[in-house]
């Protein structure tokens, strides 16, 4: 009895290994028959990963701008016409940087004001016409300058229909009481570079503030709080209209002003109004220029001071690869005034990436009533008179 019971335990283990191996055979052959199939009803896919871009934009912030009075007469002496104003200024400089900003401190309108009317009252306009020479060169405009209602709401009105016609930009008001007109966002161009000379054309979304403030008047808490808004998720730059004409350094006034503009949030302040050159500071790691001087101006009876102009370079670089998509993809549709792009960049980003900047000067004079390249040693003394060169010196390499 006790013999079969080993007998029996020895056959249920032979039978046991017996099915795992059939078991086995079956599944083995089973996966080899599926990868056989998958591979002739499913070619593997090779996933290529896209090259990491960068974002870069390069532009030219300058002075008053403004082709009436003396400038207007000389035009329509000289064969150019419409043209004089800007014939000065070579194709060369125009490719060397995307963008081109001015304070458009002249009413654009087709409203005639005489010229001596011009002359001694300061009511100011600038024909239209000029229009399309003006497009050659800028693409954006501030309007927040004490001249730009010299027409009235209806002049400032036509300025803006004008210059949205010509394909030009703007930024800015008159009335700093309405503080949803001081920032806009504009369309800078720009290029996303993939490498191996692979470059693409896009608009980068940039907040420009305008203030005007003319005298010496201090940016009150709800003009300021403005700022923030925008300088948390894009590059944001002040171009205020400030101070006493004809000096060559800015007053303390000014200086708390434009202070107070980096300290609630702004990345750059260039400024214009008193048709000097004045100073330029680093305060905090940014650049404040005080003024840029006359850039396009018929001020040539007051001395050289008032034929030299700075204009203040900056290029920026972005390689956050989320923002440069969030930032191309909303750029173009900021072409338009009063656009959602704070909305729209505000719900796809919510942290600003880190913006990389360099600084860099261009020098112009205007002897003959049109700007033109300043020469070495005049470029050498508008540095001076700006403190270009102290001022830049350990500004911070990002924003």
């Amino acid at each position: 009895m006790k013999k079969k019971h080993i007998y029996l335990s020895v056959s249920s283990v032979i039978i046991i290994i017996a099915l795992i191996f059939i078991t086995l055979f079956v599944l083995s052959h089973h996966k080899s028959h599926k990868k056989e199939n998958n591979t002739n009803s499913a070619p593997t896919t090779i996933v290529v990963s896209q090259p990491d871009k960068v974002l870069s934009s390069s532009s030219v912030f300058v002075g008053e701008v403004f082709w009436g009075r003396a400038i207007q007469t000389v035009s329509n002496r000289s064969t150019l016409k419409y043209a004089f104003p800007f014939h000065g200024l070579s194709q060369n400089l125009h490719d060397s940087v995307n963008n081109w900003i001015g304070d458009l401190e002249c009413p654009t309108t087709t409203t005639d004001i005489p010229y001596q009317t011009q002359v001694d009252y300061l009511r100011f306009n600038c024909r239209p016409e000029y229009l399309t020479e003006a497009k050659k060169w800028f693409n954006i405009f501030t309007l927040a300058n004490n001249h730009s209602f010299d027409n009235g709401q209806t002049g400032l009105d036509q300025t803006r229909a004008n210059l949205q016609n010509a394909g030009i930009q703007y930024f800015g008001d008159y009335h700093d009481t309405n503080t949803d007109n001081i920032c806009e966002v504009v369309a800078m161009n720009a290029k996303e570079d993939y490498g191996n000379g692979n470059i693409k054309d896009v608009y980068l979304p940039v907040a420009m503030c305008g203030y005007m403030l003319v005298v010496d008047q201090q940016p009150t808490a709800d003009q300021l709080a403005v700022i923030s808004k925008y300088s948390k998720i894009m590059p944001t730059i002040v171009m205020p209209h400030m101070g006493v004409e004809y000096r060559s350094t800015a007053e303390s006034e000014k200086v708390k002003a434009y202070h107070s503009f980096i300290d609630a949030g702004a990345d750059a302040v260039f400024a214009t109004h008193p048709h000097y050159i004045q100073n330029s500071e680093n305060y905090k790691g940014r650049l404040i220029q005080y003024s840029a001087g006359n850039f396009m101006f018929d001020q040539q009876i007051l001395g050289l001071n008032t034929t030299l102009s700075l204009g203040v370079g900056i290029s920026i670089t972005i390689k956050d690869q989320h923002a440069i998509d969030v930032y191309s993809a909303v750029g173009q549709q900021c072409l338009a005034f009063k656009d959602n792009c704070l909305s729209e960049i505000s719900a796809k980003l919510t942290i600003r990436p880190k913006i990389y900047v360099k600084y860099f000067p261009e020098c112009f004079m205007e002897p003959n009533y049109f700007p033109e390249t300043a020469d070495t040693k005049t470029c050498n003394l508008i540095k001076s008179q700006a403190t270009w060169d102290y001022a830049t010196a350990n500004l911070d390499s990002a924003w």
